[in-house]
């Protein structure tokens, strides 16, 4: 595959479907905005990046057997390895040390104060209470983030059979009375 052939053909198809809506009976006007579209004026020159390499630590299982991890803690995160800044940032949030993780879209950023938080609560089953709030800026994210926990925990209750360890829930102002009042109850939250 050429990168830059279907970043051509994209571009065309995009002029294409622009030019099937154009319907100018000026023909000045109609000149001008040709002109625009062939100087490519409604889309940007590509972007190409390169996606940083970064440094395995290894698999949660493998991670987990070596004792850095809570045994439970693979069946959460079925199937998932660990890059070394995530294990790191684990450890020291499990640790309760405070870190800071900047790292490009796809490193597992997200997943690093999760898995912090799971291995403190597993690591610590006498815990009660709101143990941690997690701040989202927006409702999507919450409602993405809540749909995560409930596939980290039909992941353990899957492979274990037992009821998932760790309570949940989110709050953004748009939950039925019902539901926001059962968040508060429960032993565990997180939103």
């Amino acid at each position: 595959m050429n990168v830059f052939d279907t970043h051509a053909k994209i571009v065309g198809d995009y002029a294409k479907y622009i030019r099937s809506f154009i319907n100018i009976a000026d023909a000045g006007i109609l000149k001008e905005v040709d002109h625009a579209l062939e100087k490519g004026k409604l889309w940007p020159e590509p972007l190409l990046q390169f996606n940083p390499a970064y440094e395995l630590a290894g698999s949660v299982t493998e991670i987990a057997k070596s004792g850095q991890l809570h045994g439970a803690i693979p069946d959460i995160f079925k199937g998932y390895s660990l890059y070394r800044h995530q294990l790191e940032a684990i450890t020291l949030g499990s640790n309760g040390q405070d870190f800071v993780v900047t790292s490009g879209t796809g490193s597992g950023k997200s997943l690093t104060y999760i898995a912090s938080i799971f291995q403190k609560l597993l690591t610590e089953p006498q815990l009660s209470g709101v143990t941690a709030i997690i701040v989202y800026p927006m409702n999507a994210l919450i409602n993405s983030q809540t749909n995560e926990f409930r596939t980290y925990q039909e992941n353990y209750e899957r492979a274990t059979g037992k009821t998932f360890p760790i309570s949940f829930g989110q709050y953004t102002g748009q939950e039925k009375e019902e539901v926001r009042r059962r968040c508060g109850r429960t032993r565990r939250k997180f939103s």
